[in-house]
């Protein structure tokens, strides 16, 4: 996923601050949400890339994990897999069903990236495995079977 569809110099401020990326990511999703609703569907793409992409940046971010609940990772989480899921269906609405199957594509290579890091957390892992099963199911992209299985089991 090209992931210039933010200021370099922004993106490297929310990296930083990924407590204001959230609420970033959080006012994003709501003017893809509306830009959609309003049949603004190339905003809704723009703007969908920008809250990918600042959802890609608060799951990769270094962040202290005792400072963090499970469930602030797994919103996390599931905030970027959902916008995925969103913007794919934007864009395939729009009959860009490559761009639409890339952005699935890259949301599931990113969580596989991540899993490590969450290893040692059985909680963190089942919703990681949950949320790429789902992605998997609305992708033609071939089944993650040992490379998912490896971290669960």
């Amino acid at each position: 996923m090209n992931s210039q569809h933010l200021c370099p110099v922004y993106r490297k401020w929310l990296q930083l601050n990924p407590t204001d990326a959230r609420k970033h990511r959080l006012m994003l999703q709501d003017r893809v949400q509306q830009a959609h609703l309003l049949g603004q569907h190339e905003k809704a793409c723009v703007l969908g890339y920008q809250s990918l992409e600042t959802a890609k940046v608060v799951i990769t971010s270094l962040q202290n994990v005792t400072s963090h609940r499970d469930s602030a990772v797994q919103d996390d989480i599931i905030a970027y897999a959902t916008m995925a899921m969103y913007l794919s269906a934007i864009l395939h609405h729009q009959h860009r069903q490559k761009d639409a199957q890339q952005v699935l594509q890259d949301c599931q290579q990113q969580l596989l990236a991540i899993l490590p890091l969450h290893a040692t957390n059985t909680h963190i892992l089942g919703v990681l495995k949950t949320v790429l099963s789902t992605l998997e199911q609305g992708s033609v992209i071939p089944p993650l079977t040992r490379e998912v299985s490896r971290y669960i089991h």
